[in-house]
């Protein structure tokens, strides 16, 4: 038993290790956006599937009610949270196509398989002129491709398992510090 916690434990720590190395620019790229969408007055959309619902909210939270220090809270919305009633697969493109305007920013977080309600979500953000930040997984291919030319990809389809949302949980909360410095400086 031992052993196994032992490999859990190592099999984190190299999967933050290899995070921080391969995907550093585009985490540095996405809190530029989000920071640049924020200082303009710009809000912040999330959705996710599957475990990248529950990092959506975490980022959310992150902005809303603070990081690592207090601070007034940043327009952020957990598209998931609104559509909690609904399984449609236009359930996250609707709530763009109501609420979301220009330069807004969306984060979507996917666990893999090229979810269409993913895909439709950001061929509105798209259209209507969002920035989009994808953390995408295995089996995504779709999914990145539907992203435009100045939008970011945090990719983690090399990771398999829970590793995937593990290597994604470490970006969300470099995100949240990241940004935070950006905005009130600090160390």
């Amino acid at each position: 038993m031992d052993q196994k916690i032992f490999s859990h434990f190592q099999n984190v720590i190299e999967t933050t290790m290899v995070v921080g190395d391969i995907c550093s620019d585009a985490i540095a790229n996405s809190a530029k956006a989000i920071t640049t969408a924020l200082l303009n007055g710009n809000s912040i959309f999330s959705c996710g599937e599957k475990s990248g619902s529950l990092l959506a909210q975490l980022l959310t939270d992150h902005l809303s009610l603070g990081f690592e220090i207090e601070r007034p809270a940043f327009p952020a919305l957990n598209m998931n949270k609104m559509c909690a009633e609904t399984t449609t697969q236009n359930r996250f493109s609707n709530v763009i196509e109501t609420h979301a305007k220009t330069s807004d920013v969306l984060v979507v977080i996917s666990a893999g398989e090229d979810s269409p309600s993913l895909i439709k979500a950001v061929e509105s953000a798209i259209g209507k002129g969002m920035v989009v930040v994808l953390l995408s997984a295995a089996n995504d291919d779709q999914l990145s491709a539907s992203i435009g030319y100045n939008d970011v990809n945090i990719e983690a389809g090399e990771f398999a398992g829970q590793l995937v949302a593990q290597a994604q949980f470490q970006t969300i909360q470099c995100l949240g510090a990241l940004i935070e410095n950006r905005i009130f400086g600090g160390s």
